[in-house]
């Protein structure tokens, strides 16, 4: 198991690869080793046996130390645990939450928060005591105790918000038949609701330096092309104005280059990395059109590559198979002008250790400067249980943990031993 100090020492380096990081902490040189980090948000309440309206509302606390488990017992170079983050600011500014101990929070979709344009009104910032703001300060302030390292959450881009307040459905007709409405929300969105909040938090936690979102609400097709260069990129890019803070913009989570071809291909991915730094792409995008595109695209641009594996492959395949894509996606990626990071779109929450280790593996083989496709892989032992793990960390706990999470958990007999 890794010291504290190691872990500290790879956390720190991780956070110097993470998206625009890098400009603002003056990192010249990428790691030679290509990093595999993960989304890891059902995963983390599966694995830990908690329910998930205790871990993403009731306690921030217990989110960072079942986060920093996961990242330990999966072995993942970086984790990113992003809680719901589509839903911090609709539920700040009165949209319902519906909370479940099964799976996420979700907005409630039965009755949206903004119908008409006299609502428009109520999308304004209402102070860091609204809403969940505390549970992500707690959250935030519990890992970086831990950790020795300042972490900031992720947001919700403000197409995607738009589309959770008013409906994604809605939001398409009326970009359509009233684009001078849907301008009007956005720009509310932006510097009456998210640059306020962003500004209030970053006095709050230590270190931000940069704006993260996602937005999956904009990928095609349930959007068009037009509609992402007319929305999506420039109030996405307008966040820092509406903050006051000169810091660089990661919109992620975007996808759907699969459904464009030629000069089209190359635009929408243009906007994507306009406003999310890296030349990103997600399966089935990439398994479709191949990681070569991808990698050429970077090249060209001389944007960072991320390429997304699939969750589904991961939980379901074979050992072999997923290696095997692994392998591929691995050595196109690093062949480059340009630095590659490796991304799990998402652990699912049943996805076997054994697989995620045995990915994790070959991008570790395969992913450094002097790995070929001859390069011997070999496969991971097969991993303790989590209950093993849990065993052993509670004997020894050199990062501090309280364990209090423990009480709610399935494990809470190992509390007894």
């Amino acid at each position: 198991m890794r010291s504290r100090e190691e872990k500290n020492l790879q956390q720190m380096q991780k956070t110097f690869i993470l998206p625009g990081i890098m400009k603002v902490a003056g990192v010249q040189n990428w790691p030679a080793q290509v990093p595999a980090f993960a989304q890891v948000n059902e995963f983390i309440p599966q694995t830990c046996k908690l329910p998930y309206d205790y871990l993403f509302r009731d306690s921030g606390r217990a989110m960072a130390e079942c986060a920093l488990l996961v990242w330990e017992y999966t072995g993942l170079d970086m984790l990113m645990s992003n809680h719901d983050f589509y839903n911090f600011e609709a539920e700040s500014i009165g949209a319902k939450i519906n909370y479940y101990p099964d799976h996420t929070p979700d907005v409630d979709r039965n009755d949206f928060f903004i119908k008409n344009s006299s609502d428009l009104n109520k999308i304004k910032f209402k102070g860091l005591d609204s809403g969940r703001f505390r549970y992500l300060i707690e959250y935030c302030h519990a890992y970086t105790e831990y950790v020795g390292v300042d972490v900031f959450p992720s947001f919700c881009a403000p197409w995607s918000l738009a589309s959770n307040l008013y409906g994604l459905e809605n939001l398409i007709v009326a970009a359509m038949t009233e684009p001078a409405f849907v301008h009007d929300m956005m720009q509310r969105i932006v510097y009456d609701l998210q640059g306020p909040m962003l500004r209030a938090l970053a006095a709050e936690i230590p270190g931000f330096s940069s704006i993260t979102v996602a937005d999956a609400w904009t990928s095609p097709p349930m959007v068009s092309l037009n509609m992402i260069q007319e929305y999506t990129v420039p109030y996405t890019l307008q966040l820092p104005k509406a903050m006051g803070m000169d810091v660089p913009v990661v919109n992620s989570g975007i996808w759907g280059s699969s459904y464009f071809s030629g000069e089209e291909r190359d635009a929408f991915m243009d906007c994507v990395t306009q406003v999310g730094y890296y030349a990103s792409a997600f399966d089935p995008d990439q398994e479709k059109v191949g990681p070569e595109y991808y990698r050429d695209y970077a090249d060209r641009k001389g944007a960072p590559l991320l390429l997304g594996f699939s969750t589904t492959v991961l939980q379901n395949a074979g050992v072999e198979e997923i290696v095997e894509r692994t392998k591929r996606y691995t050595l196109v990626g690093k062949n480059g002008k340009t630095p590659f990071l490796f991304f799990y779109n998402n652990f699912a929450p049943h996805t076997p250790i054994d697989n995620i280790r045995a990915s994790i593996a070959a991008v570790h083989t395969y992913g450094v400067p002097e790995a070929t496709a001859d390069t011997p892989y070999k496969l991971p032992e097969k991993a303790e249980s989590f209950e093993e793990f849990l065993k052993h960390k509670l004997q020894n706990n050199p990062e501090g943990y309280t364990f209090d999470w423990l009480k709610k958990s399935e494990y809470s007999y190992l509390l007894k031993g």
